[in-house]
């Protein structure tokens, strides 16, 4: 059900974040119809092979395993900058099930399991490393959709870890989805909003696990024109120019001004100007992302690349100003 309340469009790319046994990763692969791309993160070695002989069992062409810790995974590296979907499901106490999920291999393992005190200490060591794999996986720039899922009955998993970050999510304009609106059991009204979540009884011949999808609002997501990154490609390729990092900042919050906001309206290109002025006197990586959070056209950002590169910010100002991109010669 995880793979499928994701619901990926065949041409995207998608990352399953803990993928072995690998049962989830071929479903992906499966509801893309072999395109895309599917990268498969798994970090133990024994369950890293298992996890390559489920996909080649499946004969998943489009599935891209990589052995290597998903929060290690650099969100603004150029190689995930199209990832737009993100399967999470962490290791968990394996509450709703009797299958054996190795959480033993977690640094955060306690091997005193007889106590009571025992055990709720790793089920709160388990919650704090599904928050800090969850708050990655909402990190990455172009990602649209995030499908977090526990085979655990716990609240301490589930509910609890989904509204302790809540609040940046919806800093990043997530908001949490309704995976199978028609299914009975939704999440324990412990917050507002919970309604969203899914949950299964362990009773019977039914496993209990928990479903959470946060989807980002469409209005604010700007993906990169693919024959910008191409060509980028080639020129880092040839040697000709350092590589970029082409990742989406956070949108700029500006401070209310009624002046100023009369003055946009007045003047539309006013809120380009500042926003790089603005990044000038900031870091110089982060001229680039705000021109192009902002609207200006690919081929002049590029052009200017190598100017900002060498930290020649007055050169930079007069090259925009005579493309007409600026109106104003101050500041």
């Amino acid at each position: 059900m995880a793979a499928v309340a994701l619901n990926p469009c065949p041409d995207w790319e998608v990352l399953d974040a803990c993928a072995a046994p690998g049962n989830k990763t071929v479903q992906l692969a499966g509801l893309m119809k072999g395109r895309g791309k599917v990268f498969a993160c798994e970090l133990n070695d024994q369950r890293l092979k298992r996890l390559e002989e489920t996909v080649k069992l499946a004969g998943a062409s489009n599935v891209e395993i990589h052995h290597m810790d998903f929060l290690k995974l650099r969100p603004n590296a150029l190689k995930y900058s199209k990832v737009r979907g993100i399967l999470l499901d962490p290791s968990c106490s394996g509450s709703g099930t009797t299958f054996q999920r190795l959480d033993h291999l977690l640094p955060s393992y306690s091997g005193d399991q007889g106590k009571d005190g025992a055990e709720i200490d790793r089920i709160n060591n388990l919650a704090s490393f599904q928050k800090r794999a969850l708050l990655h996986a909402l990190s990455f720039p172009a990602v649209e959709r995030v499908v977090y899922s526990t085979c655990s009955i716990h609240q301490r998993e589930n509910e609890d870890v989904i509204e302790s970050i809540l609040p940046h999510a919806n800093a990043l304009d997530f908001y949490l989805a309704t995976p199978f609106p028609e299914w009975p059991h939704r999440g324990l009204p412990v917050f507002e909003g919970a309604q969203h979540l899914l949950r299964t009884e362990a009773a019977g011949d039914m496993e209990g696990f928990f479903i959470a999808l946060f989807v980002r609002r469409h209005d604010q997501i700007k993906h990169l024109d693919k024959s910008v990154i191409s060509e980028s490609h080639a020129r880092v390729a040839s040697g000709n120019e350092t590589q970029v990092d082409l990742s989406l900042p956070k949108l700029i919050r500006k401070k209310k001004d009624p002046q100023l906001d009369l003055k946009l309206e007045l003047n539309p290109r006013l809120t380009r100007r500042k926003i790089f002025l603005k990044a000038m006197r900031t870091h110089k990586r982060s001229i680039l992302s705000r021109l192009i959070r902002t609207g200006f056209g690919f081929p002049k950002v590029f052009r200017l690349l190598h100017i900002i590169n060498s930290r020649k910010l007055k050169t930079v100002k007069r090259h925009m100003q005579r493309g007409n991109l600026l109106k104003s010669k101050s500041g």
